[in-house]
C-alpha cells in the first residue's frame, strides 16, 4: 500500500499538470475566437431599403461577417443581389419559376429550375413556417461551407462591392452577367449604396472607397457634376438636379435634407469636413464666367487647416477623376454633409 501511495504521489502532480496545460491552451482558444468577433454591426446615412426590409438586411450582413468572414465588400455585394431577388423579403414566392425565399432558391413547389431549398434540411416542403430569415442562413451556410463554396472565397477577399456583386450573381445565383435579368446597373447601385450605409461615407485618413475606385477613370459623361451626381446617389439613391455646379447645394436643398444630408450655404472655412460634396462659384477654381459658367463641384477627402484634398473630375479639361489639393477660399458656394454614420 505504501508503493501505491508514493505512486500516485508522483503520478497526480503530472496529471494535474497536464490538466492545466490543456486547461490553459482551450482558455486561450477561445479567448483568441473571442477577441476576432465581428463586433454588432449598425448602419448609418440612408440605406436603399427601410422597416422589416432593413432588419433582414442588417442581420443578414452580420451574418455574412461573422459566420462566413465576408469582407464589407462581399456582403454588401451579397445584399444587392438579395434585394434584386426578393427585394430582402425572406418569404417572397415565384411560383412560375418554382424559386422562393431570400436569394429565390428552386424547389418551392416545382423542381424545373432544381431543388437546392429543400439541401440543408430546416425548409420543409411548401411549408411557409419554414420558410425564415434563420433558416434561410442556414441553407446560406451549408451551400457556401459546400458546393458554392467558390463565392465564399470570392467573397471572403473582396475589396470591391460592385465586383462582389457581379460574383455572387454569377457564381451564386447562376445568372449569366450578360443576361438581362442580371440588372447588373442596379446590383451594381445596390452594392455601393450597401457599402456606403455600413461603412460611412468617408475617413478622416482622406480615402473614401467609392471614389478610390474610380480614381483615373471617367464616370458617367466625364463632367465635374457626373462625379458629385454619383457620390451622391452612390450614397442615398437619388440624383443631384440642376445645371450649374455653383447652384448644387440650393438646386437640391430638399432632397439633401430630407436624405439626412446637412446643406451649408456660402460655408466658413471651419465648415469643411471629409466627405463633404463642395461647390465653387467663379474664381480661383472654377475660373471666371466667360471660361466656366457652371462653377465646379468635388468631394472633400480630408481637412487640415484651411486645406483640404479633394476628389475631383474635369479638372483643366482632364475628364477623368483625380484627387486634388485646394484652399479655402470665398468662391466656395455650399457644401453638403453626408449623413453621419
Amino acid at each position: 500500500m505504501k508503493k501505491i501511495f508514493i505512486f500516485l504521489s508522483a503520478f497526480l502532480p503530472v496529471c494535474l499538470l497536464g490538466f492545466l496545460v490543456l486547461l490553459l491552451a482551450v482558455s486561450s482558444l477561445f479567448g483568441a475566437s473571442h477577441l476576432e468577433e465581428v463586433p454588432e454591426i449598425t448602419g448609418g446615412g440612408t440605406p436603399p431599403v427601410t422597416g422589416e426590409a432593413l432588419k433582414v438586411a442588417t442581420k443578414t450582413y452580420q451574418h455574412l461577417m461573422k459566420e462566413q468572414h465576408f469582407t464589407s465588400e462581399g456582403a454588401s455585394g451579397a445584399l444587392a443581389v438579395g434585394q434584386r431577388e426578393s427585394n430582402l423579403d425572406p418569404q417572397a414566392i415565384n411560383p412560375a419559376g418554382g424559386v422562393a425565399g431570400l436569394f429565390q432558391w428552386s424547389g418551392w413547389g416545382s423542381f424545373i429550375n432544381g431543388n437546392r431549398i429543400h439541401a440543408e434540411g430546416s425548409i420543409k416542403g411548401m411549408d411557409l413556417s419554414t420558410l425564415t430569415l434563420d433558416n434561410e442562413l442556414k441553407l446560406l451556410d451549408y451551400e457556401l461551407n459546400g458546393s458554392y463554396s467558390k463565392v465564399k472565397d470570392l467573397l471572403s477577399k473582396s475589396k470591391d462591392p460592385v465586383q462582389a456583386a457581379k460574383d455572387w450573381s454569377l457564381y451564386y445565383e447562376g445568372v449569366s452577367l450578360s443576361d438581362g435579368q442580371s440588372k447588373i446597373e442596379m446590383i451594381s447601385q445596390l452594392a455601393n449604396q450597401w457599402y456606403a450605409y455600413f461603412n460611412g461615407a468617408a475617413s478622416s485618413g482622406g480615402d473614401i472607397k467609392m471614389l478610390n475606385d474610380v480614381l483615373g477613370k471617367k464616370v458617367g459623361s466625364g463632367q465635374c457634376y457626373a462625379l458629385s451626381d454619383y457620390y451622391v446617389h452612390s450614397i442615398s439613391g437619388f440624383h443631384l438636379q440642376g445645371l450649374c455646379a455653383f447652384n448644387i447645394g440650393s438646386d437640391n436643398f430638399s432632397s439633401f435634407t430630407s436624405h439626412g444630408w446637412k446643406v451649408i450655404l456660402k460655408p466658413k472655412a471651419s465648415d469643411l469636413v471629409a466627405g463633404a460634396v463642395i461647390n465653387w462659384g467663379f474664381g480661383p477654381v472654377a475660373g471666371s464666367a466667360s471660361e466656366n459658367p457652371y462653377g465646379h463641384t468635388g468631394v472633400i477627402s480630408s481637412v487640415k487647416g484651411n486645406s483640404f484634398s479633394t476628389y475631383e473630375q474635369n479638372v483643366g479639361g482632364v475628364q477623368i477623376v483625380q484627387k486634388m489639393n485646394r484652399t479655402w477660399d470665398s468662391s466656395i458656394t455650399s457644401i453638403a454633409i453626408p449623413p453621419k454614420k
